[in-house]
């Protein structure tokens, strides 16, 4: 069974407890056993673990694996681990997947599919995000072609505020 420790020391704790030992760089394995570096069995986890933490929200804690959502948390979205296609409201029959990555890391439900309705060009391995572009969206719909443009902007300040 593998483990994977997912809780880091914060920098503060380390800086400190390195000025108060005699730990260096060069320090052997045998010289961080009882240091402020060791890992108990609280801060670690299985994959198995870690699988059902990544199977849920990290926001309302609900499990999406177990199709549990919530309707008012914005990581959730109303869904699990699938949707019907939001391009289109399911119209094109076909089903979304959940971005777990993208969905943790930006605390907004993030969906990936294609929908045969609304075709981009885009490579076809390439596997196209809930965030597409306005231009993609008839004129037609207009509030759909607003939600997109919103999502975009947020897209775009998401990646501005991580770049910076």
């Amino acid at each position: 069974m593998s483990v994977a420790s997912v809780q880091a020391p914060h920098l503060a704790e380390l800086c400190s407890s390195l000025g108060r030992s005699s730990l260096s760089v060069s320090s052997s394995l045998s010289d961080l056993v009882g240091s402020p570096f060791e890992i108990s069995a609280d801060n670690v986890l299985t994959i198995e673990d870690l699988r059902v933490q990544m199977g849920s929200c990290f926001t309302c804690g609900v499990s999406w694996a177990e199709d549990h959502v919530s309707l008012d948390c914005s990581e959730c979205g109303g869904y699990g681990l699938e949707r019907p296609c939001p391009l289109c409201d399911g119209s094109c029959g076909s089903t979304w997947k959940r971005d777990f990555t993208m969905s943790h890391a930006s605390g907004k439900a993030r969906w990936q599919g294609s929908c045969p309705s609304h075709p981009i060009s885009h490579p076809p391995a390439m596997v196209l995000p809930t965030i597409v572009t306005p231009a993609a969206v008839p004129p037609t719909c207009g509030a759909t072609r607003n939600q997109f443009l919103a999502q975009e902007l947020c897209a775009r300040l998401e990646k501005l505020s991580t770049q910076t």
